[in-house]
């Protein structure tokens, strides 16, 4: 027992360099996801020659492959008893992985239609099973670092701050591929200079585990007060009772559908509805300004205001931008477009901020309900609900386009104008409601739960 609590004092005791150096982490994991998720249908269709149906069953059916292995990878990491401990090394040696293949992904070939679109949709489910590698255990760590709520919630926001560089990266990715030479040499070429700023951003939020997921905790993590381990079966039932976290994993994987459907078809509103591609970088700059706001602003608010609260009023930001699409004429009213588009967009880092400050007191609740901290394998349940959204909606877009005649690089008929619109609103709209809903039930209430103390007013 005091073994325990010796080890519960040094949790304690992250100190600010250790927080910064896991800030990296976001920097690395979100310059290679928001690079996947916002372009590689675009990269496809008008780059790689692979036709919008073929790119939307690729991105669904990767997706549900990728979704098997979230759960195997976040047991077998809370499970792993090496040298580096059980997150580190996936960390450590699975960023090595995950960017060879996503310099592929972005690699353009010579093969017939047949074999380019499996030669991709390999390429694609890889890639997916090699990121979850590394940001199963770099979403993991949190709760292992950190026992006190709000230590936690500062390592969240140097993960989101670092997060930001990645983004002006993302937002600007059509001038920096000109500014390479264009073309698919030019995504090529920005695929690789990315992967060497992930590697090491990687290695250094690693680092910054390094006191605390040890070998020696690492061989005590997965056992019972009687000195036995607890089996799969158990581990598995802890997480699928553990009520906040099936309520976030809906409330966030419909915010990330939501998001997911405004962002599979923004290059293809820009380029057709719009005829203007410097919207995104409009929108995308304007932001990072908003979003660094809101970054100073909310860890105050979270001393005041329950995060799901936070949550939610991200959530109802967030929904504005769809609604206003079925009702304004982007073109008329672009300025007012560009304005609602921001606010969106600032709407759901803020649901993704409260999202994953709350990841780590699902955990602590569901080692408050069974026993066992399992961080990996909620975790993995979180990043489901990621990939599921983002990949149902991007396909959503991707069907819809190809069953109303979307052509790339041609122009395109209104009704094609259309449903590229519908396509960013709809799915927006019912899934922000969902979201709503989800966080409405949701059982945690910081302010008054102990989730780390020995007593919880939560009933589950």
């Amino acid at each position: 027992m005091s073994k325990s609590k010796n080890q519960g004092s040094k949790m304690l005791d992250a100190t600010g360099f250790e927080v910064f150096r896991y800030g990296f982490g976001g920097f690395g994991v979100n310059l290679m996801y928001i690079m996947v998720s916002s372009y590689i249908i675009y990269y496809l269709t008008d780059i790689a020659g692979v036709s919008i149906a073929a790119a939307g069953t690729m991105f669904l059916t990767s997706r549900i492959v990728d979704a098997l292995f979230d759960p195997i990878i976040g047991a077998m990491s809370d499970r792993t008893q090496s040298k580096w401990g059980r997150y580190r090394p996936y960390m450590i040696f699975g960023s090595l992985f995950a960017v060879l293949i996503f310099i592929m992904l972005f690699t353009a070939v010579n093969f017939d239609t047949t074999a380019k679109t499996a030669y991709y949709f390999i390429l694609y489910s890889v890639w997916s099973i090699g990121y979850t590698l590394i940001v199963l255990p770099y979403q993991s760590i949190v709760s292992i670092v950190a026992q006190n709520k709000q230590k936690r919630n500062y390592m969240v926001m140097a993960s989101k701050l670092m997060a930001i560089p990645a983004s002006l990266i993302a937002v600007n990715i059509f001038k920096i591929v000109d500014m390479l030479g264009g073309g698919a040499g030019g995504w090529q070429k920005l695929a690789i200079i990315m992967s060497l700023l992930i590697v090491p951003s990687m290695w250094i939020c690693a680092s910054s585990a390094r006191r605390f997921d040890t070998q020696a905790a690492a061989k005590t993590a997965m056992l019972k007060s009687n000195g036995q381990k607890y089996s799969g079966k158990e581990q598995l039932k802890a997480v699928t009772s553990n009520k906040a976290l099936l309520m976030l994993i809906i409330a966030f994987g419909s915010n990330n559908l939501a998001d997911a459907s405004i962002k599979a078809v923004q290059s293809y509103f820009a380029k057709y509805v719009l005829n203007d591609m410097s919207f995104i970088g409009k929108v995308g700059n304007l932001s990072i300004i908003f979003t660094l706001l809101a970054f100073v602003i909310i860890p105050f608010t979270t001393k005041k205001f329950a995060k799901k609260d936070l949550f939610i009023a991200g959530t109802i930001i967030h929904i504005i931008y769809p609604i206003a699409l079925l009702f304004l004429d982007p073109v008329q009213n672009l300025n007012m477009i560009v304005i609602l588009a921001v606010m969106s967009a600032v709407g759901g880092i803020i649901c993704n901020l409260a999202a994953f400050m709350m990841l780590p007191d699902c955990v602590d609740f569901g080692k408050k309900m069974s026993g066992l901290k399992s961080a990996g394998l909620v975790t993995s349940g979180f990043t489901f609900s990621l990939k599921a959204g983002a990949a149902i909606g991007g396909t959503l877009a991707s069907y819809a386009l190809g069953v109303v005649g979307f052509e790339a690089g041609v122009v395109q008929s209104e009704l094609v104008l259309t449903t590229i619109v519908l396509c960013m609103a709809i799915p927006a709209i019912v899934s922000d409601i969902a979201s709503y809903i989800a966080m409405k039930v949701y059982p945690i209430d910081e302010r008054k739960d102990d989730l780390t103390g020995d007593s919880m007013t939560t009933v589950a």
